[in-house]
């Protein structure tokens, strides 16, 4: 658990952001989180969880981002976890993409992500120490009816997650990722009633799965707990 630990999430006003600051928050970490558009859910975040901060950001102004960044530092010292957390999706069948469509949904969820673990992570090498988890998808390992574009950004996720953890290792800096399956709530929502029914079936478990339930893996993952474990993706799909 990251208790005493600092702990900054990305898109923490989706649904399963809320429910990862949350988490985080109940396990006694100090939580910041970063928001696009939601000024309203995050002020209720904010007071719902006292000693929190929330950060305006922009994953596609790059240099906004980085003096954003930098002024959190100034400000809090030392982030000691990250969380990967913002993202988009496009319900759009493939004939319908066009160039700025991809353009949008790779600079949001690689390049922005790219570029926020890169500012974060200056810190923790200063401090010598730290942990990233990234939200990943099911949608990037299996063969699901998603978009296609949405899918391509979750299997590049796992693959920066790879790489990050060996060349961070050296710092002692520990990089995973989750890959939840599908989970009630949030993008949850849009997905057509006969692919829940056909994905339950399948599941294991029988059920879909919950934003906590995320939230929790990714809490033991920032966690000392988990120090053994490096460039991983945890699978969190009930069993698929």
């Amino acid at each position: 658990m990251p208790r005493g630990k600092t702990v900054f999430v990305t898109g923490g006003t989706g649904h399963i952001g809320i429910a990862i600051c949350r988490a985080c928050h109940r396990h006694g970490a100090r939580v910041i989180f970063s928001y696009r558009r939601q000024r309203r859910i995050a002020e209720q975040l904010l007071a719902e969880l006292p000693g929190s901060l929330a950060v305006e950001l922009d994953l596609l102004d790059v240099p906004a981002m980085q003096r954003a960044i930098d002024a959190l530092y100034a400000q809090v010292g030392i982030i000691d976890v990250l969380v990967n957390n913002a993202g988009i999706s496009q319900v759009m069948p493939l004939p319908l993409v066009e160039e700025e469509d991809v353009d949008l949904i790779m600079d949001v969820n690689i390049k922005g992500t790219f570029f926020v673990t890169k500012n974060v992570v200056k810190g923790m090498i200063r401090n010598k120490g730290g942990a990233i988890v990234n939200v990943g998808s099911i949608a990037g390992t299996r063969m699901f009816e998603v978009p296609v574009t949405y899918a391509m950004t979750k299997a590049a996720i796992h693959g920066l997650t790879f790489a990050l953890a060996s060349e961070l290792k050296r710092f002692g800096i520990r990089v995973n990722s989750v890959v939840p399956g599908l989970i009630d709530g949030g993008v949850g929502e849009g997905v057509p009633e006969a692919l829940k029914k056909d994905f339950v079936a399948h599941c294991a478990v029988g059920r879909t799965g919950r934003a906590d339930e995320v939230a929790e893996t990714i809490c033991f993952l920032a966690s000392d707990k988990s120090s053994y474990i490096n460039g991983q993706n945890i699978a969190i799909d009930g069993g698929i």
